[in-house]
């Protein structure tokens, strides 16, 4: 089932099975911003990804002496038993809370909330993560938006680039066949400075794995009509840009932590990244985006 809100501007959707955000539309021109999930490419559209990102080395993890595993991305993913907790004029909230079956794969008492709000031109996602349990927690957190690319009909994938708010040097850092992070860093082809030129190669070796960024927003532009949509990440620790070889989109990913190290030790605790949370305590952290597209 879908929820919608809209307002002078924007029309958005969102999937009540994992919260992800599927739809954005322009209501001057009628143009769609998001991937629409072509499972021939990838069937997704903006996963929430708690508490983990990515895979966890052979699929498990020890926390307090015990392994777990957790499945890729997390317990939010393809979920539905989400709750929606809210639904105004210019927000919507959806929530899942810790269970006797989560304990199982998951072993901390947690409520967390997923928010979009629409503000003139702009999505803002917001997350809460409450700590309900008597015993610290430890997370990860992230959003994986995908979207159109090419946005406009009659252009091309390789017309679109991304522009980052600052100049980056930044090497990528190479994720393996079994998706962990490897040690090794590849160079990005970065032009003038701060712009990153898309085309389907880019991504044939999985996601570009970002972990010292100077930038904290990036713009989807296209060399034929302009700057299409901003994604504002202040806060987020990391950042991975991601399509599949054969997908017509791009997907910008704000995180707080990464996957599993190809070397990692297979404890929960100490990932890199990870947030702990004390009892009776909420982490909050947002990311906006924001459409510049024409008649904006």
């Amino acid at each position: 089932m879908r929820h919608a809100l809209e307002n002078h501007r924007l029309s958005i959707a969102i999937e009540e099975t994992g919260a992800e955000l599927a739809s954005i539309v322009n209501l001057e021109n009628g143009r769609e911003y998001m991937w629409q999930g072509d499972p021939a490419a990838w069937g997704s559209q903006a996963p929430v990804l708690f508490p983990i990102i990515g895979v966890l080395k052979d699929g498990e993890t020890e926390i307090d002496g015990k392994m777990y595993r957790i499945p890729k991305h997390g317990m939010v993913r393809h979920n539905q038993d989400l709750e929606l907790f809210y639904h105004g004029d210019d927000r919507i909230t959806f929530r899942m809370c810790w269970s006797k079956e989560t304990l199982k794969t998951y072993p901390y008492e947690f409520d967390f909330r997923v928010t979009y709000r629409l503000r003139n031109e702009h999505v803002i996602v917001y997350h809460e993560v409450m700590n309900v349990g008597e015993a610290p927690m430890h997370f990860c957190l992230g959003g994986h938006p995908a979207f159109n690319v090419p946005a406009v009909k009659g252009e091309r994938y390789e017309d679109y680039f991304l522009r980052f708010e600052h100049e980056e040097t930044s090497d990528r850092y190479v994720v393996t066949k079994e998706g962990t992070i490897g040690a090794e860093t590849v160079p990005v082809p970065w032009r003038a400075g701060n712009i990153l030129p898309l085309s389907h190669d880019l991504f044939a070796n999985d996601a570009l794995v970002f972990k010292d960024l100077n930038s904290h927003s990036v713009v989807l532009e296209s060399l034929q009509s302009g700057p299409i949509l901003k994604v504002d990440y202040a806060g987020w620790t990391h950042l991975g840009i991601w399509a599949k070889p054969n997908g017509n989109f791009v997907c910008i990913e704000p995180w707080i932590g990464l996957s599993d190290a190809h070397d990692s030790n297979k404890q929960f605790v100490e990932k890199e990244g990870i947030v702990t949370l004390a009892p009776g305590e909420t982490y909050e952290m947002s990311y906006d985006i924001k459409i510049l597209g024409q008649a904006i």
